[in-house]
């Protein structure tokens, strides 16, 4: 039952991870940039200046590009992140309906499994009082072990399969939740771009 995520969620979570690399970088160089701003100032030498000038240069051709790029990929992103919440909520909620099934499933299961656990015990107590075994009593003890055998892995594969419903709603809450940070992150970073 356990899924993982499906090919649209490994995309947009690699995509997004792209695009934090991306914004990573235009920091990274930002901040370099400021950083040689300040030591050409403190120079007074023509020859380093000069070279922090052609490094400051350089840097902001570099940092324009990551603008345009971690702009353009985040208003892609944007989109597909909204659209993936929506997603993910049908899906919590379909999870929900199935867990509230396998529960019912496993209950009856639990049910069964106490019927057939009290008719087993009470016809072996019942054939341990006969002095004399017939070939009916242990057929219907046999019938009855097997019935208990069979009911006990239903009652097994019910559990796991509540399990593993109640594993997907809780990837699913963390999805959104990291979907939502993301988001968040993503609309940020398009004001502060906007206002560069």
């Amino acid at each position: 039952m356990a899924r993982g995520h499906n090919l649209r969620e490994r995309r947009l979570f690699t995509d997004l991870a792209e695009k934090n690399r991306l914004s990573a970088e235009l920091r990274r160089v930002a901040h370099s940039m400021r950083r040689w701003q300040d030591r050409m100032n403190k120079r007074r030498s023509k020859r380093w200046q000069a070279q922090y000038r052609s490094s400051i240069e350089r840097a902001g051709s570099r940092l324009e590009v990551l603008e345009r790029e971690v702009l353009a990929q985040a208003k892609d992103l944007k989109s597909r992140i909204e659209e993936e919440l929506d997603i993910s909520v049908q899906e919590v909620s379909q999870f929900e309906e199935q867990y509230k099934k396998e529960l019912d499933e496993l209950v009856s299961a639990q049910k069964e499994l106490r019927e057939a656990e009290e008719v087993r015990v009470q016809t072996e107590a019942a054939a341990a009082d006969q002095t004399s075994h017939s070939q009916e009593t242990a057929e219907l003890l046999s019938k009855l072990r097997r019935r208990h055998r069979r009911t006990e892995r239903q009652v097994r594969r019910e559990a796991k399969d509540v399990t593993s419903v109640e594993r997907e709603i809780a990837s699913e809450e963390r999805d959104k939740e990291v979907l939502t940070k993301e988001l968040q992150r993503v609309i940020e970073e398009v004001q502060a771009l906007r206002q560069a």
